[in-house]
């Protein structure tokens, strides 16, 4: 929509008309180099339509979600243990953040609960949450809209496709290490809920590696990743080693360190894999 100042008001009268501000760049032509990432970012983040929507979008996407769980979940587990996932305060979440991306500080990795039931994370730092990993989900989503603007592609479609990529290796990984769990016979106090929680917290990485990567470019993305893949790695081994084969004979322990390995190499893979489109993409310049 054009806006104009009418006569009398703030334009004194036989005064040149004002012209529009160009909305859009005009890309009839030839094309114009890419803008450099931080400009890019700072004018996408300055633009109330381009963030009012991301917005939005993510606002409807937690809710339809919200939705489905409510819905459908209470077929395959008590709601009872899907909320004790969920039942976290704002000291946990720092702290659990802290360990994910510092873990190396963290010296107490004993889990000072019984394991049979789930426990609120808030009265245990080393129980596995949902929390994080579901809004690293969709902090994530967000994230790469943010990216997918500064490389002017940005649309809601691209945030339903990453949002249903993310999902659908999220399963992925976790009927993966299930199936690796029945068929090297492993014997693991984890549940299903409990590998959903640690595949998710792969989430918080990503965000930082991908959020860098604004600011820095591609070598900081890197930089950044490779301290992530060490980071998770190192997380989830001390995390699931006191929870898989606990009393572990020396026949057995093979198989829980092979195990273990599957999951410290799995998780940077991953990161890898999600992440590297939406960084390596280089637009295409065609000559004038």
């Amino acid at each position: 929509m054009s806006h104009r100042h009418p006569e009398g008001y703030g334009v004194p009268s036989g005064a040149p008309p004002v012209p529009d501000a160009q909305l859009f760049q005009d890309t009839s032509g030839a094309p114009s180099p890419p803008p450099m990432v931080g400009a890019a970012a700072q004018h996408l983040m300055s633009n109330p339509m381009m963030t009012a929507a991301a917005m939005h979008y993510g606002q409807e996407l937690a809710s339809q979600g919200q939705a489905v769980v409510d819905r459908n979940i209470g077929r395959f587990v008590a709601m009872s243990h899907l909320k004790t996932y969920f039942a976290v305060d704002t000291n946990y979440v720092l702290k659990k953040l802290s360990i994910l991306l510092f873990p190396f500080v963290h010296k107490d990795w004993t889990v000072h609960y019984q394991q049979t039931e789930p426990i609120a994370p808030r009265l245990e730092i080393n129980a596995p949450d949902l929390y994080i990993p579901v809004m690293g989900f969709v902090t994530y989503v967000l994230v790469s809209g943010l990216v997918l603007g500064t490389q002017q592609r940005f649309s809601p479609e691209h945030l339903g496709i990453t949002a249903s990529s993310l999902l659908a290796w999220l399963l992925v990984e976790v009927l993966l290490i299930w199936l690796c769990l029945y068929l090297l016979a492993v014997v693991s106090q984890l549940k299903w809920l409990d590998i959903f929680a640690y595949c998710g917290y792969k989430y918080v990485s990503m965000i930082v590696s991908v959020g860098v990567s604004l600011v820095g470019g591609r070598q900081a993305y890197y930089a950044a990743l490779a301290y992530s893949a060490i980071t998770i790695a190192y997380f989830l081994v001390q995390s699931l080693r006191l929870s898989i084969q606990p009393h572990v004979t020396e026949g057995a322990s093979k198989l829980r360190n092979y195990f273990l390995l599957l999951i410290a190499l799995l998780q940077p893979l991953m990161m890898l894999w999600l992440t590297y489109t939406l960084i390596s993409y280089q637009p295409q310049l065609t000559p004038s």
